[in-house]
């Protein structure tokens, strides 16, 4: 009787321990699994914010770009404009020399 009592506390101890061990286990595995969360969220957050700063400087990149386009741009059109009022005015002074030559000697020449 005595081996069937001792048999059977020892049966309800181990019972006793492992459900003990397994809501123990169960809680390090949900904290375990908070942990992860949690480094899973800052590994997001780090590629996210990554992910920004490769976008300002792209845009960045982008807008000097296209800013140095507008000047070569602008340039090209002031130096333009500047050869064509030359050009004119080369023309209108070759047409006054015509004119006053015209009017000096006649059709003569």
């Amino acid at each position: 009787m005595k081996a069937v009592i001792g048999g059977m506390l020892l049966l309800a101890t181990l019972a006793a321990g492992s459900a003990f061990g397994y809501v123990q286990d169960s809680e390090w595995r949900w904290e375990r699994r908070a942990e992860m969360r949690e480094r899973a969220h800052e590994r997001a957050m780090a590629a996210r914010e990554r992910a920004r700063y490769r976008h300002d400087a792209l845009l960045e990149s982008h807008q000097a770009r296209a800013e140095a386009h507008r000047l070569r741009h602008e340039m090209a059109r002031e130096r333009r404009d500047l050869l064509r009022e030359e050009a004119r005015e080369r023309k209108e002074m070759t047409r006054e020399m015509r004119r006053e030559y015209r009017r000096d000697f006649g059709r003569i020449y």
